[in-house]
């Protein structure tokens, strides 16, 4: 998945050599935003590890 996001990211910025204007960058800024979020969040989707006994 980290692979995919890589190649959407390098053909972005060349994308943005290319063109030069202020839709792309803000494509970049979302589309890394994006994937630093895909990459650091939890697979379990919560944000705190799961407590070692039963809490009661």
């Amino acid at each position: 998945m980290a692979f995919i996001w890589l190649l959407a990211a390098l053909s972005l910025i060349g994308w943005l050599i290319v063109n030069l204007d202020t839709a792309g960058w803000i494509i970049l800024t979302l589309t890394v935003g994006l994937m630093a979020f895909e990459l650091t969040r939890r697979r379990n989707g919560q944000g705190a590890p799961p407590p070692d006994g039963p809490t009661g």
